[in-house]
């Protein structure tokens, strides 16, 4: 059994395991050598030496590290530790939509954002030839900024390879299973329209499409007629598209997972009158009804990317992460409230000259930074989590209380570059020669309160937001990963 603080492959630290299912469990773990916070698929070892287990495992790998999409779960390593297969995913920090579910059934708004995304995600799925077969609400993973990323690829196939089942059992899971799937078919990419389809009924009707005595009794039912009425009233456009999404024969569905997308991307535009009691398709079953008999009231939107609210940091209170890119650039806003919206961004150096008074320089400072040289200088401890990336691009970290353990802590800054900055594994932003100059084994020797201590501490750089301003940040972390307390000066 793995406990907490075990490393895997000499390198994957587990830190909290985040759930288990029969065949492994997933952890949050940090990778000691990019220090970067990661999630960690682990066997279990009382289905290790089952093949048909194995073989799929591995296959989850291999067909997840063929896709490279924001709304699909990257793969950053596969290997096996003391007789423990695992598997080494992007960490996405937010909850799965069946968590989501749980507090309420979604607008039709919020339901199309979800749906196009995810379809768009499962287009790049079957671009590469592979089904997913499993698509349902818990396989589906929120971000805390609202965005959709598929995981949980454990039996999906690829369009022309050997079916692989367990014991010759029909894989999937038997609520969201397609009429194909339930009749023995093989299951092809418009099964994976259906199944998200029904992830889309769920959403709208906070309850799910299909219910009987057992799992396999709810599977035939979809073969018989089609999901309960949902009883809330909904605009036309997004009946339709639910409708045609859960055709009961694959020609009569959505062609494909983009013609999907475009159609929920049309529904979020159309603005469309509500519709009455005239209800969908016999086929569909999704039916609009009196608006007394609606569900429970749509729950407010998860909050953005990053929001925490960190116990110890009285001066500055997390509010909101935004993720921008545009042009292939990365350009951050995450916001540690401050109150002070108007601040602006100036050049170290600059400010006091040109007739400024000293209360106009430091408004136009980074929140919670001072000019020190070329360069700006925290005025508050900064210490950080892990680095996370998402689909090949970074996230900011999430604050931690220096007294706690952390792994990175902010001892420089220096502005962001006009039009943001690219994060690439091939070309960190250490080595860019501005940054590497402000962040240099010198800079970092200048800010430390033991600079013998910190003088082999591994240096990067991260864009990170504090209040109005993006900066980038020069960070360091000790050799052995975590530290206890500040170890640089402020101001």
């Amino acid at each position: 059994m793995l406990q907490a603080g075990a490393r895997l492959g000499n390198r994957y630290h587990l830190q909290q395991r985040l759930g288990a299912g029969g065949m492994g469990e997933v952890w949050l773990a940090v990778d000691e050598v990019l220090r970067r916070t990661v999630a960690v698929k682990a066997m279990l070892p009382s289905v290790a030496g089952d093949p048909d287990f194995a073989k799929r495992f591995e296959a989850e790998a291999t067909s997840m590290a063929r896709i490279h999409h924001p709304a699909v779960a990257a793969v950053h390593d596969f290997g096996q530790s003391e007789g423990l297969l695992f598997l080494v995913m992007e960490y996405v920090d937010g909850e799965s939509l069946a968590q989501r579910l749980v507090r309420g059934r979604l607008s039709p708004e919020e339901t199309m954002r979800l749906l196009e995304q995810a379809a768009t995600g499962l287009q790049a799925v079957h671009e590469q030839g592979l089904v997913h077969r499993d698509i349902k609400p818990a396989n589906l993973l929120v971000r805390r900024n609202g965005t959709v990323v598929i995981t949980d690829f454990g039996i999906a196939r690829h369009e022309n390879a050997s079916h692989l089942t367990v014991s010759g059992a029909i894989l999937g899971t038997p609520t969201y299973l397609s009429p194909e799937q339930v009749r023995g078919e093989p299951a092809g990419p418009l099964s994976d329209v259906y199944s998200l389809g029904l992830v889309a009924y769920e959403c709208l009707a906070g309850e799910k499409p299909f219910v009987g005595d057992s799992p396999y009794a709810v599977a035939l039912q979809r073969l018989q007629s089609g999901p309960r009425t949902i009883k809330v009233e909904l605009p036309v456009a997004v009946q339709a598209v639910v409708e045609r999404a859960l055709a009961v024969e694959p020609r009569d569905r959505w062609p494909s997972a983009a013609a999907l997308a475009s159609a929920a991307r049309t529904a979020m535009a159309a603005h469309a009158p509500m519709a009455g009691n005239a209800g969908m398709a016999a086929h569909a079953g999704v039916a609009g009804s009196a608006p007394e008999a609606a569900g429970p009231p749509a729950a407010a939107s998860p909050p953005p990317a990053g929001v925490r609210v960190p116990q110890r940091w009285p001066m500055l209170a997390l509010t909101a992460v935004l993720l921008v890119v545009a042009g292939g650039a990365v350009a951050w806003g995450i916001s540690l409230g401050a109150g002070d919206n108007d601040a602006v961004m100036r050049d170290p150096g600059q400010g006091q000259n040109q007739g400024q008074n000293q209360g106009q320089s430091q408004a136009r400072e980074p929140v919670s930074f001072v000019a020190c040289g070329d360069a700006y200088c925290p005025v508050v401890p900064m210490c950080w989590s892990g680095l996370v990336a998402n689909s090949g691009v970074a996230v900011p970290p999430r604050p931690i209380d220096c007294s706690e353990p952390h792994y990175w802590e902010t001892f420089r800054a220096v502005p962001l570059p006009a039009g943001g900055v690219t994060i690439s594994d091939a070309a960190p932003l250490i080595e860019r020669a501005d940054a590497a100059e402000a962040c240099s084994a010198a800079a970092m020797a200048e800010r430390s309160r033991e600079p013998a201590k910190t003088r082999r501490w591994q240096r990067d750089v991260w864009p990170i937001t504090i209040g109005a301003n993006t900066t980038l940040h020069c960070i360091a972390s000790a050799p052995g990963g975590e530290s206890t307390g500040g170890f640089f000066r402020q101001g």
